[in-house]
C-alpha cells in the first residue's frame, strides 16, 4: 500500500543522520545528533559520537550527563566537570566517545531512563561498524544522576527483564568497565549517610530521588530499591572505578562505599577513590588527578 511505503520514507529520515559525519580540523570524525531512539508519546532521543579518526574499531567510553534526572543535557557540564576536558582526554587517548541522552523524571519515571540508556548502547552496537567502534569494549562513565544510570549499566547487562523495549532491541547491552562519579547507588540510605549542611533531604517528597521514582522514597520502598544499583550487585559485574568527593553536601560519599562494599563482596573488581575534600562535581579540590585515575582504570579493564 502507497501509506506502508510513506511510513517508512518518514521513519528512515532518522537513519539517514548516520551519513552525517563530519572531520574536524584535529583529524576527529564527528556524528552530531543520531537519533537512536523514537518513543511514541516523548521527543525522539538522540545521542552523538565522537572518534580518534581513521578506521578503529576503537574502544568506546558512554557519557551519560548528570542534573538530578529532571535537567541537564549530554553536551552541557558544570564548570568543574568542564575543566576536566574528558571528552578531549579520551580521545587522545585512543578511544570514542558517545553522549547519550535519555528522557527525565519530568518526562516519565523509573526505569525510564534505564530503559533509554540500554537502547542507547544497543544502537551504538547495532551501527558499531559505522563508527569503527569495537562492539566487546564498552564503558559507561556517569556523573551524579548519570553515575547512577552508569551503574545500573554495568549491574543489569544479564537482566533481559530490565531491557524494555525503547529502540533498537537485539544487541546487548551489556558494558565492560564503569566509571562512576559520584552517583547515588542505595538510595534509602542517602539520608542517614548526609552532614548537617545538606541541601536538600533526599526524603523529602519533593526531592529529585522522589521525581524519578514516582513518590517519597521511604513511601515507595519497592520503586526505590529496584532503582538502586546495589539491588542488582552480582559476580558478573564489570570492573568498577568509584570516584567521590569526601565532603559531597549531596550525594554522600557513604554511597561510593556501599556500592565498593557490595562488589567487592560479591567477587567484582571495585575501585574506590575517595577525593578529600570535593564537594559534589568534585568541587572545591584540585582535580588533576581525576581523569588520570580514569585512564590508567580503562587501559587495564577496557
Amino acid at each position: 500500500m502507497p501509506e506502508d511505503r510513506m511510513l517508512r520514507e518518514i521513519a528512515s529520515d532518522y537513519d539517514s543522520r548516520l551519513a552525517y559525519k563530519a572531520t574536524l580540523a584535529s583529524g576527529r570524525i564527528h556524528w552530531p545528533e543520531l537519533f537512536y531512539a523514537r518513543p511514541a508519546g516523548f521527543r525522539p532521543l538522540f545521542l552523538d559520537v565522537f572518534t580518534p579518526g581513521g578506521t578503529g574499531p576503537y574502544p568506546t567510553v558512554i557519557w551519560i550527563h548528570g542534573g538530578g534526572w529532571f535537567q541537564g543535557c549530554p553536551t552541557m557540564n558544570n564548570a568543574v566537570v568542564d575543566k576536566l576536558e574528558f571528552v578531549d582526554r579520551l580521545l587522545d587517548a585512543g578511544y570514542a566517545v558517545a553522549r547519550i541522552a535519555y528522557r527525565l523524571s519530568g518526562e516519565a519515571q523509573f526505569p525510564t531512563q534505564l530503559h533509554d540508556c540500554k537502547a542507547a548502547v544497543r544502537y551504538l552496537r547495532k551501527h558499531a561498524a559505522v563508527f569503527g567502534l569495537d562492539p566487546k569494549r564498552f564503558a559507561a562513565l556517569g556523573a551524579s544522576a548519570g553515575g547512577h544510570l552508569a551503574c545500573l549499566l554495568g549491574v543489569t547487562g544479564d537482566r533481559p527483564e530490565l531491557e524494555g523495549e525503547v529502540g533498537v532491541t537485539g544487541p546487548s547491552s551489556a558494558v565492560q568497565a564503569v566509571v562512576v562519579w559520584y552517583g547515588p547507588t542505595e538510595l534509602l540510605t542517602m539520608d542517614e549517610q548526609l552532614g548537617p549542611t545538606t541541601f536538600q533531604p533526599h526524603n523529602d517528597p519533593s526531592s529529585p530521588e522522589a521525581r524519578m521514582v514516582g513518590g517519597p522514597i521511604q513511601v515507595v520502598k519497592d520503586k526505590t530499591r529496584a532503582a538502586s544499583p546495589v539491588t542488582y550487585v552480582s559476580a558478573s559485574a564489570p570492573p568498577f572505578l568509584i570516584q567521590h568527593g569526601t565532603a559531597d553536601r549531596i550525594v554522600p560519599v557513604g554511597q561510593g562505599r556501599a556500592l565498593a562494599a557490595a562488589l567487592k563482596k560479591a567477587g567484582t573488581t571495585a575501585e574506590l577513590v575517595e577525593v578529600v575534600g570535593a564537594d559534589h562535581c568534585f568541587w572545591g579540590v584540585d582535580t588533576s588527578a581525576i581523569m588520570p585515575k580514569v585512564l590508567a582504570f580503562l587501559k587495564t579493564h577496557l
